[in-house]
């Protein structure tokens, strides 16, 4: 049996292919099919049983090209592939879609295609070539023609080349003089595809239906009330939390308007036209808080009733949350190791300043202690039990240490946090917040850090939301705050703010008789219990130390490090260290010019011993009370004997005399000599010993 011969015709190459793998699937075992299409070009005369032709326009442009004769002439209908409409059906609901084909025509008979099929949950929009920009609109659809999407599109969906629809294959089927049977089974396997797309619709469906009951579940399940309303002001979301509260059912009040559920005209007028982001009422004698988002993209408001109770609740478990991510005080008084009489008297004050809630600033150099005696006065204040943070100003650029300290909102700049981000004062809140280098914050964080301190309330970063805070404010710096204040690079203002308490801890060079105290601390914190030679100390006790503790806590951690595990050296000096005694014996035959003979060496301990240990006290020495001092030592001086040599001693700079009473005070190099003094008294005893 001969078979009947069909031609088909398109316009584009893109759609020849799709047609024809649709006609040898359905047809191809009855009729012998040829392709052509018009973006390609044919010349010749056709001549067959049946000329199928894509489209209207398919048609006109072939018959200006060629002579064509047939027995029957179709111009096909087409339908949306179904094989990519399950793309349709992943777009959210009520989404503006572009729809773009080749044509207008085109255009709508594919949107009506859409609606017939049941994918009728998008507003669609027709291509125009003569328009240009689409407001609002951020998805297109095209079926293959997607290079004519406007470029201002942000997603692009290809949902294929529309197909013949049945009634196109039946017309076929007729003029073929198929009989009966088989133009059943064309049939079927048509069908068994528009089942498909009708199962995949289905699926589609139930699956929305599931997760519209999750979402159901999930807000009922939340402790807040939670309240959903569309740009109609028709309530979409009310859970059962919220519906206790107004004591009506959650059936009852999706679907209708807010004003035929919530009476209270400054509630509904805060919901929907609030500029606050939140705001506090009583609703049935119960004290609410309710937060209002507005969704732009969605043009919906979702508000959420919080029970101010409840809110206290949470604040609670915050705060302790807060300690379990290490947001408290480690170190106590305790922890502060030192007999000397300075010492003692800063851990005495820096008491007496915990009880208080005003600022404090803390001075002194680097490495003195400074964080330690935070951690402390925030433990021993009434606030130990609030959240402590410590921020290092110094080691953040100024636009990041303004959003740790203050926080920002969602979109503030790229990067930014979804949702925004809390800043430290407002997880400090109830608490105390060490801000550590305060002398290296620039001017602007100066000025925002000042209104803290003034209104007690912050501001966060691209915010206008004004955030109460309840914050004790310590502050440490090692710098010289009045230079600073003289140079223009620190506001007054600011410095009397932070200076309403004041602490100075002092330099371990001014308590050098707690370096061994420290030494020893130090080592047995190690878990290495390995002595020390008598003249190591002796060394340690003579340098300066102006990395203070730290810089004695790194000398020890390195010679514990490189000793051979017996006994602690003088080789196990780092070797910039050994250039710095070496110095310091240079300073010894140098500066100091050593006492000729014993006596007069024993002379000189006798009264700078005598004389720091009162300006210790924080008195200046008389002559008197060095005279008395001497007497006590067995080596009787003189007030006369002591002002001559008080003179000699004030004349190379290791003390001052005050005019008339006011006394004498020991300097720097004068501790220095005293310690130089004291080592060479040692050794000499060792020596009369030996």
């Amino acid at each position: 049996m001969v078979k009947m011969s069909l031609t088909l015709i398109t316009g584009s190459v893109k759609t020849k292919q799709a047609l024809y793998s649709q006609l040898s699937h359905l047809l191809g075992d009855y009729l012998s099919i040829k392709s052509y299409s018009i973006e390609e070009g044919f010349d010749f005369e056709l001549k067959d049983d049946i000329i199928l032709y894509s489209s209207n326009e398919a048609k006109i442009e072939s018959e200006k090209m060629s002579h064509i004769h047939a027995k029957n002439v179709v111009v096909g209908k087409r339908t949306p592939n179904h094989e990519n409409l399950d793309k349709l059906l992943r777009i959210t609901r009520e989404t503006k879609v572009l729809v773009v084909n080749d044509d207008y025509n085109s255009t709508i008979e594919l949107i009506q295609s859409l609606y017939q099929l049941g994918i009728n949950h998008l507003d669609y929009f027709p291509y125009k070539l003569d328009q240009v920009y689409y407001p609002d609109i951020n998805i297109a659809i095209s079926p293959g023609e997607i290079h004519l999407c406007p470029h201002h599109i942000n997603e692009v969906i290809d949902i294929g080349v529309r197909l013949f629809d049945m009634t196109t294959i039946l017309q076929i089927v007729e003029y073929s003089h198929l009989d009966k049977a088989i133009a059943s089974l064309i049939s079927e396997k048509y069908i068994r595809n528009i089942i498909e797309l009708q199962r995949k619709l289905i699926l589609a469906e139930h699956g929305t239906k599931k997760v519209n009951e999750h979402i159901q579940n999930v807000v009922d399940a939340v402790d807040d009330g939670i309240l959903a309303i569309d740009k109609f002001s028709t309530i979409t979301v009310f859970n059962d939390r919220l519906a206790a509260l107004y004591q009506i059912s959650t059936e009852n009040a999706v679907g209708k308007k807010i004003d035929q559920i919530i009476s209270q005209q400054i509630i509904k007028e805060f919901i929907l036209n609030g500029e606050e982001e939140s705001k506090f009422f009583t609703i049935n004698n119960v004290d609410i808080v309710i937060y209002r988002f507005f969704i732009k993209e969605e043009d919906r408001v979702v508000a959420t009733f919080k029970s101010v109770n409840q809110a206290v609740e949470i604040e609670k478990t915050a705060q302790r949350e807060f300690r379990n991510q290490g947001f408290y005080a480690r170190y106590d008084f305790d922890d502060i190791i030192g007999e000397h009489q300075s010492i003692v008297k800063c851990m005495a004050i820096a008491k007496k300043l915990a009880v208080a809630e005003h600022p404090i600033l803390i001075q002194g150099e680097t490495g003195t202690g400074k964080e330690l005696f935070a951690h402390s006065i925030h433990q021993h204040s009434p606030r130990k039990n609030g959240p402590f943070l410590a921020v290092n100003c110094s080691a953040f650029t100024e636009s990041l240490l303004e959003s740790e300290l203050f926080g920002y909102e969602e979109g503030t700049f790229t990067g930014a946090k979804k949702g925004g981000k809390k800043g430290l004062f407002e997880m400090a809140d109830g608490g105390t917040i060490f801000l550590d280098e305060i002398g290296d914050i620039s001017l602007n964080v100066q000025s925002h850090l000042l209104r803290v301190l003034q209104e007690q309330e912050i501001r966060r970063i691209g915010g206008r939301k004004i955030i109460p805070i309840n914050v004790r404010v310590i502050a440490a710096t090692n710098k010289n705050i009045q230079q600073k204040i003289s140079e223009g690079a620190f506001r007054t203002d600011l410095f009397y703010r932070l200076n309403v308490l004041s602490l100075f801890i002092p330099p371990l060079r001014l308590r050098r008789s707690d370096i061994p105290l420290l030494t020893k601390h130090f080592i047995t914190k190690s878990g290495k219990w390995i002595p020390m030679q008598n003249d190591v100390l002796e060394d340690l006790m003579l340098r300066d130390w102006f990395g203070n503790i730290r810089e004695l806590k790194g000398m020890i951690d390195y010679m514990l490090t490189v000793c051979d595990g017996h006994i602690v050296s003088k080789n196990d000096f780092p070797h910039h260290i050994v250039s710095d005694f070496k110095k310091s014996t240079d300073l010894e035959t140098n500066v100091f010019k050593m006492p000729t003979s014993i006596l007069e060496l024993k002379e000189h301990i006798i009264i700078l011993k005598a004389i720091k240990q009162y300006n210790d006290l924080g008195k200046s020495a008389s002559r008197e009370f060095i005279s008395n001092s001497s007497k006590k030592s067995g080596t009787f001086l003189t007030t006369q004997q002591i002002r001559l040599r008080l003179d000699h001693l004030e004349s190379v700079g290791f003390i001052t005399k005050g005019r008339g009473r006011a006394g004498t005070k020991i300097t720097t190099d004068g501790v220095d000599y005293l310690q130089h003094l004291m080592s060479k008294s040692i050794q000499s005893e060792k020596n009369i010993e030996g």
